[in-house]
């Protein structure tokens, strides 16, 4: 049992975090992204299906997460923290990351959903979890 803040409790100011995912050398890979604190505690992130780092969560649920501003630059402690992908309530996610973000969200999604149309892979939620 988790004693202390939860991931959510730590980073609900933040605006992005980095997401460290690791490759098979165990090199790791951090990437900024947009989160939603959950009240179970746990982040949903939204991404691309296809992404590196959702292909490195499916091979290995470790990664950490920590502060960071939109170009990546940590300003905080690496929390470890385990990724599940989420492909039934990507909507959900999806719906959360709008509501948090707002115009900048659905801006950004549109954007995103122009540049992949017609390639296979579409988006999934990311839950991350204190590790």
């Amino acid at each position: 049992m988790q004693t202390g803040p939860t991931l959510a409790e730590r980073l609900a100011d933040e605006r992005y975090v980095a997401l460290t995912t690791f490759r098979r050398s165990g090199e790791p890979v951090p990437t900024p992204v947009w989160f939603v604190p959950q009240p179970d505690g746990t982040l949903l992130v939204y991404t691309d299906g296809t992404s590196g780092k959702v292909k490195r969560l499916r091979r290995d649920p470790r990664c950490t997460v920590a502060p960071c501003d939109a170009r990546g630059r940590v300003h905080g402690e690496a929390l470890p923290a385990e990724g599940a992908v989420l492909e039934a309530e990507v909507d959900a996610v999806r719906q959360r990351l709008v509501r948090r973000y707002g115009w900048q969200a659905r801006a950004f999604l549109g954007l995103s959903g122009l540049r992949r149309r017609g390639r296979p892979g579409g988006e999934v939620g990311l839950r991350l979890t204190a590790g």
